[in-house]
């Protein structure tokens, strides 16, 4: 916890209109933390491997081919764009696996907030939809060493042959 007695000090507080004169109000939001809100905090670390999982929203219909080449993409426009290294990724009907090193001076959540709104704008458009299309959090972990590099791609690599969506990693 970074805020020691933040959660009590937050609990119960409301949206308050307030009259400031006689024609204006003002209103005081305070951000109120729920069971559903996730308390996860990021690091703020560049030049790291991250393996990356972020899913798609469970309202959302499965990714199609379509889908996909928009998802590539808004990837490969916004890796132009901020020039970040992508080592590997997988996409499959549910989610998408990418590794990624942020550029110096960059962060994994600048760069996955531009590729999820590059991709979503990508994917709404395809399908002439409206509205999120990723859960608002992704997974990721650093990659800390050569050993784990090689194992996160083979798992990659392997996703798809599991999930029956191929026979072999090279399809």
């Amino acid at each position: 916890m970074f805020f020691p007695g933040l959660d009590a000090a937050l609990e119960g507080v409301r949206d308050n209109t307030k009259k400031k004169s006689k024609n204006r109000r003002v209103t005081i939001r305070t951000l109120r933390y729920t069971d559903g809100m996730s308390r996860l905090r990021r690091l703020q670390v560049t030049g790291k491997t991250f393996f990356i999982t972020c899913n798609l929203l469970s309202v959302r219909t499965q990714l199609t081919v379509n889908d996909f080449e928009g998802l590539a993409g808004a990837v490969m426009r916004v890796r132009a764009r901020r020039r970040f290294l992508l080592t590997g990724y997988v996409f499959m009907p549910d989610h998408w696996h990418a590794l990624i090193i942020p550029r110096e001076g960059d962060t994994l959540p600048n760069l996955m907030a531009a590729v999820k709104v590059a991709s979503t704008l990508a994917i709404n458009r395809s399908r002439q939809a409206r509205g999120p299309v990723w859960q608002s959090r992704y997974f990721d972990r650093i990659v800390r060493d050569v050993r784990e590099y090689q194992k996160t791609v083979e798992y990659m690599h392997l996703n798809p042959v599991r999930r029956g969506l191929v026979s072999r990693p090279e399809d």
